[in-house]
């Protein structure tokens, strides 16, 4: 028998549910991201050293900005993982590390937001967070040629800022081709990686 109490309980659910919002992503927002999730990714140094990061899955997800207000709004997003090197291991020592490698990420204004979480071998991208999709149509696309490919779609990305720039992993720029992905990055010291091999779909 439902009860004045339990009949209540529902109603205040239905007036949450009915009064949340949630801001979902666009097919068009995954313009830039041309991964499934589970490429394999092989880049050779202008030092003669090889180093490969394993995409490990995709996750589509939605989330409230704030699980505790009333009437939450709700964000849709997505994200890949890799298993990658460790850009600063413990004693020198190489080890692989699980982490995000991606994420595209709805919010308020309707605009999807990019961040590219790039680790590797002694290289850190310190300056790929919420990159909003609008913005990153207005770079001017330049071509890229490399021992194994030339890609026509690339955008070079700058660190937000030098606040870590003391690190020998600091990355200062990362070349992304909106068909192919990562294509390479260079570090400070003039020594770079290049996409040699790509594994999967």
């Amino acid at each position: 028998m439902t009860t004045p109490k339990s009949i209540i309980s529902i109603l205040t659910l239905l007036v949450m549910t009915s009064c949340s919002r949630t801001i979902k992503l666009d097919e068009k927002d995954f313009r830039w991201i041309p991964y499934k999730g589970n490429e394999t990714l092989v880049f050779s140094s202008t030092t003669g050293d090889t180093d490969t990061i394993f995409l490990s899955g995709s996750n589509r997800q939605i989330t409230p900005n704030d699980p505790l207000a009333v009437f939450p709004t709700n964000f849709e997003h997505f994200s890949i993982s890799a298993r990658h090197s460790d850009p600063s291991p413990p004693n020198g020592n190489h080890r692989y590390l699980e982490g995000a490698f991606l994420q595209l990420s709805a919010f308020k204004n309707k605009q999807a937001y990019l961040s590219i979480d790039l680790a590797a071998k002694d290289s850190w991208f310190y300056g790929g967070n919420f990159l909003e999709l609008k913005d990153l149509d207005t770079i001017e696309q330049s071509t890229l040629n490399t021992k194994s490919n030339i890609y026509t779609d690339i955008i070079v990305l700058t660190p937000e800022s030098n606040e870590y720039f003391d690190r020998s992993n600091f990355l200062i720029k990362v070349y992304w081709s909106k068909s192919n992905g990562l294509i390479r990055f260079d570090k400070k010291d003039s020594v770079y990686w290049e996409l040699t091999k790509k594994y999967g779909p």
